[in-house]
């Protein structure tokens, strides 16, 4: 791609099981494949092996909720956190798990964020929604 991005939501859902953080989700659309994208990994427990990122693509949102439900406890604490970036690389390929936690915190690129939060499937498809709706190359 020869243009840069301009502007790319990126939905933060983290998951607390008894305060403590399990899962971290990043989840985007690609606007160039008309897909939604995740990119997410446990969190590392003291004993236990360090878990692997992992990434889930789909052209369909119900996948996109059907994914998060299955890998989010439905009884755990969420919290949500929107990003605008606007220098994220043209391929979606390029933007691992990695990539997004190093960007994770900066205050500059954060819209929104909503703490302790009950797990909610019909709000999780409304900021799915939102994702796909802002101009970007993605």
């Amino acid at each position: 791609m020869t243009n840069a991005s301009t502007d790319c939501l990126v939905l933060k859902i983290q998951e607390y099981i008894n305060g403590c953080l399990d899962t971290t989700l990043f989840i985007l659309y690609d606007k160039n494949n008309d897909a939604y994208l995740i990119r997410g990994k446990r969190n590392e427990n003291i004993g236990k092996e360090s878990p692997v990122p992992y990434s889930f693509y789909s052209n369909y949102v119900l996948d996109v909720v059907d994914f998060i439900s299955f890998v989010i406890c439905k009884k755990s604490k969420i919290s949500y956190t929107l990003y605008n970036h606007d220098d994220l690389p043209n391929d979606s390929n390029d933007i691992d798990f990695d990539y997004l936690k190093d960007l994770d915190g900066d205050s500059g690129y954060e819209l929104a964020g909503y703490d302790n939060q009950n797990y909610n499937k019909k709000e999780i498809m409304k900021y799915l929604r939102i994702l796909k709706n802002v101009f970007n190359y993605y």
